[in-house]
């Protein structure tokens, strides 16, 4: 989904200042003729939350505001764009790419899965943060379907054919985590456990039992959410 708004960054450098980038696994670094070249090579993994050896969180979410945890509405998804595009403005691919493109992306990357482009939407399983004193949005935790065979086979991940429409009532395939993200004026205050935490409940009352997600390597923040890596893409 994010592989198209990956680009190959050219930049001015002496030799010196070349051995003192900071490597990004996501890029194969190259000097070449005055000019440090970074090329895409990102690299995805795959990993599991088991629900039985998830723990709760312990409170509520430190924040300056108060927050509410709601379910996701269609009326969100309007709204959502600039929330994603500030949360992940520091990570690859969208730190490379200038505010109105990342708007670009964002806006792309949430329709997408809103239109259920590579899985379905699991919106019993979808949650909103949002400040209760304006009901500005802080952040989102968007759950997904995938099939439920052999997690590390890469087939297993994608559909071959369409899912049952009741596939979440007859507890068909596995949740796949496909977006968490929160703003950054919000971030690192607990907002992101608490989605989790929302996603994690409403799962068990569907009677799933793990939830799986899909990485970048070199996005560390992102493992904090998994318990057991499965395999490399």
């Amino acid at each position: 989904m994010i592989e198209k708004w990956f680009s190959t960054i050219k930049l001015p450098f002496t030799w010196d200042q070349f051995h003192q980038l900071p490597q990004n696994p996501a890029y194969k670094h190259e000097y070449c003729d005055g000019h440090a070249w970074l090329t895409p090579r990102p690299k995805s993994h795959h990993a599991l939350l088991d629900f039985g050896s998830f723990t709760r969180p312990i409170a509520a979410p430190a924040t300056p505001e108060e927050v509410v945890i709601r379910l996701l509405t269609d009326e969100d998804w309007d709204r959502l764009p600039p929330v994603f595009a500030a949360a992940f403005h520091r990570v690859q691919p969208f730190a490379s790419l200038t505010n109105e493109v990342r708007l670009q992306a964002a806006d792309e990357c949430l329709q997408r899965t809103k239109e259920g482009a590579e899985r379905p939407l699991i919106p019993q399983a979808s949650f909103i943060a949002a400040s209760k004193s304006d009901e500005a949005l802080i952040g989102a935790i968007l759950t997904t379907l995938i099939p439920s065979g052999e997690p590390s086979d890469w087939n297993s991940w994608r559909w071959t054919t369409p899912p049952p429409l009741d596939a979440v009532a007859r507890v068909v395939g596995r949740p796949h985590l496909t977006w968490i993200f929160v703003g950054p004026w919000h971030a690192r205050f607990g907002v992101g456990t608490a989605l989790l935490d929302a996603t994690v409940r409403a799962l068990i009352r569907l009677e799933y039992s793990e939830l799986t997600s899909t990485f970048l390597l070199g996005n560390e923040s992102s493992t904090l959410w998994h318990s057991t890596p499965l395999t490399e893409i």
